[in-house]
């Protein structure tokens, strides 16, 4: 998942946003540094993490890639379901997904980030990253970003043309994977908060 299902998941679990982006930018026990809510959301973004990659190695999504790109099948994936979310969003959603994206951007802006997190959360933000997740010619765009931040040069928008060849066995993966993220998180978090409550 990207940051748009981060942030859903967030504010499905009433959990916090900031800290939803903070997951991919707090290595290690660094998230006992930050404030309980935005811990909560670092363990949870990285539960996410950990537990869609297991689902989707299940599924064995990674086949749809061209064998010398199977190893990046997690990265266009998560790029990916930002667009299904973003085109199924009434159906997860009650609400306008502008004005949640809205209110993401607000949170962000008000919270105290630093260093790679806030120059992230600046781009999304004056570039409308979450908007632009709803457009399936941004996923090129998307996926060209991303490769310029690998170690070694990789053309990940050419994964686009796999992902469109099986996009009836990746959507409907999809459909099928996120009602379980959805109640995994809920368990994950009433575990966190048991356990919070009782030290």
């Amino acid at each position: 998942m990207n940051y748009l299902a981060h942030f859903h998941i967030a504010q499905y679990t009433n959990t916090s946003i900031p800290g939803a982006l903070l997951g991919d930018f707090v290595k290690g026990n660094q998230w006992q540094h930050y404030p309980e809510p935005e811990q909560l959301g670092i363990l949870l973004h990285r539960h996410i993490d950990s537990f869609t990659d297991q689902q989707v190695a299940q599924l064995k999504l990674n086949l749809c890639f061209h064998p010398t790109m199977r190893r990046y099948a997690g990265i266009a994936l998560d790029v990916y379901f930002d667009y299904l979310l973003s085109q199924h969003w009434p159906h997860y959603h009650s609400g306008s997904r502008d004005d949640f994206i809205t209110h993401c951007y607000q949170q962000l802006h008000n919270y105290p980030l630093k260093e790679r997190a806030l120059v992230t959360a600046t781009h999304m933000r004056e570039y409308d990253w979450l908007t632009h997740y709803n457009d399936h010619q941004q996923i090129t765009g998307t996926l060209k970003a991303i490769s310029r931040r690998l170690r070694r040069p990789t053309k990940l928008e050419l994964m686009l043309d796999d992902i469109d060849k099986h996009s009836q066995t990746i959507d409907q993966a999809f459909s099928e994977l996120y009602p379980l993220v959805l109640k995994r998180v809920i368990k994950f978090v009433n575990e966190f908060n048991l356990e919070s409550s009782s030290h």
